[in-house]
């Protein structure tokens, strides 16, 4: 399932959630946590006044079971207890709809950033923490993937353009034979470390996908089979 933060943790300690969330400036994610907190208190309050009302309810069936064992009339005990019952389907729905207004919120904050990540709004602002190897210099102009696909007729961008539009490419000949070779040396790497290789379903249903990223957000951006409760995952990620 999806790592959701924990509701005691925002219940006890709102305003360090606060001041975490206001490091991401984004204004939208302090709107849910102030709808997220009001909704967790008022679920927390129809709750309690549920609970209650479950316990009269029972009182009063004891009540009118030995109001039968004395032979008295009960018409007025089974009105109030028609009127609790109709209290208790009530807050019942009331109770459902704040929980599963509350879910919605915590499936949509993110986790809290710990405190040495950097603060910022821009790619800039970033931190370099460390770094692997020695950077080459070259006394040529470096060709980027594509300049070098395209030199060596590995790629076509033009025609997939023309099929798919932007951003497509058609890979062939010897950049395949690349590309299968690339992904069957991670693989053997991989598993010589003691990883098992793993290739799951291609489609997803949407309950165990909801455990998994907040659907409702991205539901807009994702392939689904028309009528049938089936998503294209995104990565290979959501169903592990």
């Amino acid at each position: 399932m999806r790592n959701m933060l924990d509701i005691k943790l925002i219940r006890e300690n709102p305003e360090m959630v606060k001041r975490n969330l206001e490091r991401r400036s984004n204004p939208e994610l302090l709107s849910m946590l102030d709808a997220l907190l009001e909704n967790d208190r008022i679920w927390r309050q129809k709750l309690t006044e549920l609970n209650n009302l479950r316990k009269e309810r029972n009182q009063i069936t004891v009540e009118i079971a030995k109001a039968k064992k004395r032979g008295e009339n009960i018409d007025h005990i089974l009105l109030k207890a028609q009127e609790i019952d109709e209290k208790i389907a009530d807050l019942e729905r009331q109770v459902g709809t704040y929980e599963e207004n509350v879910r919605y919120y915590l499936m949509r904050l993110p986790n809290l950033l710990h405190d040495s990540v950097p603060t910022g709004k821009r790619e800039l602002d970033n931190v370099v923490v460390r770094t692997w190897g020695e950077i080459r210099r070259f006394d040529f102009p470096i060709k980027d993937h594509i300049d070098l696909g395209l030199g060596l007729g590995i790629l076509d961008v033009e025609r997939a353009g023309k099929i798919s539009g932007a951003r497509f490419f058609y890979l062939k000949g010897a950049g395949v034979l690349l590309d299968l070779a690339l992904i069957n040396f991670a693989l053997e790497e991989l598993i010589k470390k003691g990883f098992v290789a793993v290739e799951p379903p291609f489609l997803m249903r949407r309950k165990p996908y909801e455990g998994v990223i907040a659907l409702s957000d991205f539901e807009e951006n994702l392939y689904k089979i028309e009528n049938e409760d089936l998503y294209l995952i995104a990565t290979s990620e959501h169903p592990i």
